[in-house]
């Protein structure tokens, strides 16, 4: 998923000596009742890959050689990917004998390495996103391995790469980018009548058309931050300058009452949350995909990240994207941002092998097979995205202007929960005004 839909918080109280530049760290009490959550949570899921706290400290602690064999530990924050990796890791495997992958996935990832982080606990190999204020704490702290010099770099679109450096050095092999739109039931649109919408007044009369005829327009998570992720994706066209202004606001040179872009965008959230299913708070992002996949929504608004996961919920499913579309005379864009790259710990002990794996992965062949069963645009050379349902949403990346980084890369590290939950609690309340001043006090440092 595309990042963080399931998070207890952004920065775990990690101690100074491991990550002394992250702002907004919760208490020690705050850390103590999260880290046992999370570790609740690990244990008590079952079946399929090995996801439990435990299993983690084993594959950590196991870690290393045992007749001649050096086992690594890959945790992968990526959830929908994971079967895409048992194939390939199996591949890597057949290929280099005497070295062991085991993958590991939490069902909540980000709040058990951040937990890992604070306690010098690092996995061998991890997944993140490089353009993610957690994963430039890491670089920040030298808890990852700079790999600037490594050949297989040369395997990476040029242009892509540069999007990943920090002064000029590299700490990951990034594999694929995102972008975000309105997934929708074909069958239903062609069954009623209705055209893609291309302006967002178009795309609200839509919903009442379906809602008209008995049909549930959108399928909403709001139990997983769909509220926030949604009004990042309206800010992107809403906003006369997202870059400009965020961090015009961060450093209190311009305030967020300054833009009327980030008051429509409240208001527009507020509106389509009017065409969800009922108890869309009580709502999983699985089930929401889930519920769209069955026929029992015409469009849910989300990533391309979660074409895998429609697929397998039901592989007949006639269906496409648009991009989410800006208000008449607004240009619309898409929101993009690094999607998934693999970094090495600085602390593991097997780095040359670990390197293997990196370059395995940086190999067309290898990175064609994770680009078609994922559906992201690939950072690796000659690879071609052959996904249909996602090509409406690629073909923004090929004109000037009309893609935008996703909003809260602009954040600092600890305001993405705060605004995620500011995001609900308008979708509930209705209140804009009282939501614009709550994200006015987060993007200032005044809480």
């Amino acid at each position: 998923m595309k990042k963080r839909l399931i998070v207890t918080t952004a920065c775990l109280a990690m101690t100074a000596a491991a990550l002394s530049g992250c702002g907004g760290l919760a208490s020690a009490g705050q850390a103590e009742t999260q880290a046992e959550a999370s570790e609740a949570s690990a244990q008590s899921q079952a079946g399929g890959t090995d996801t439990s706290a435990e299993s983690t400290d084993a594959a950590s602690s196991d870690a290393g050689t045992a007749d001649g064999e050096v086992t690594l530990e890959y945790f992968n924050v990526k959830s929908e990917v994971v079967g895409i990796y048992d194939t390939l890791i199996s591949k890597f495997e057949e290929e280099n004998p005497g070295i062991k992958i085991e993958q590991v996935n939490d069902p909540d990832p980000t709040t058990v390495l951040q937990t890992r982080m604070s306690t010098n606990d690092m996995p061998d190999i991890l997944s993140h996103w490089a353009t993610d204020p957690v994963f430039k704490e890491m670089v920040n702290n030298d808890m990852l391995l700079d790999i600037t010099d490594q050949d297989f770099l040369s395997n990476v679109k040029p242009d892509m790469l540069d999007t990943v450096k920090y002064d000029g050095k590299v700490y990951c092999l990034p594999i694929s980018t995102n972008t975000a739109g309105v997934f929708y039931n074909k069958d239903i649109f062609d069954q009623n009548g209705i055209e893609i919408p291309t302006t967002y007044e178009e795309l609200v009369n839509v919903c009442k058309t379906l809602q008209d005829k008995g049909i549930t327009p959108l399928a909403m998570f709001n139990q997983d931050s769909h509220a926030g992720q949604l009004l990042e994706m309206l800010m992107v066209t809403d906003l006369s300058d997202e870059e400009k202004d965020f961090s015009s606001i961060l450093d209190g040179s311009m305030k967020v009452s300054d833009d009327a872009g980030f008051k429509s965008a409240a208001g527009k959230l507020i509106e389509l949350n009017q065409y969800s299913q009922e108890d869309s708070f009580g709502t999983t992002y699985e089930q929401a995909i889930s519920d769209f996949a069955n026929g029992q929504t015409a469009m849910i608004i989300g990533g391309i990240w979660m074409i895998p996961t429609i697929n397998e919920d039901n592989a007949d499913l006639n269906y496409s994207t648009f991009a989410l579309p800006a208000s008449e005379g607004t240009e619309t864009k898409v929101a993009y941002q690094n999607d998934h790259c693999l970094a090495i710990s600085s602390s593991c002990e097997h780095k040359d092998e670990a390197l293997k794996f990196l370059s395995f992965m940086s190999q067309q062949e290898n990175a064609q097979y994770y680009a078609d069963n994922d559906g992201s645009p690939s950072y690796i050379s000659g690879v071609e995205s052959n996904v249909e349902e996602s090509k409406p949403l690629l073909g923004y990346f090929d004109e000037e202007g009309k893609i935008a980084i996703w909003p809260d890369q602009l954040w600092q590290p600890g305001m993405y929960n705060e605004m995620n939950g500011y995001a609900d609690e308008l979708v509930q309340s209705g209140d804009v005004d009282t939501y614009l001043e709550n994200i006015q006090s987060v993007l200032s440092g005044e809480n």
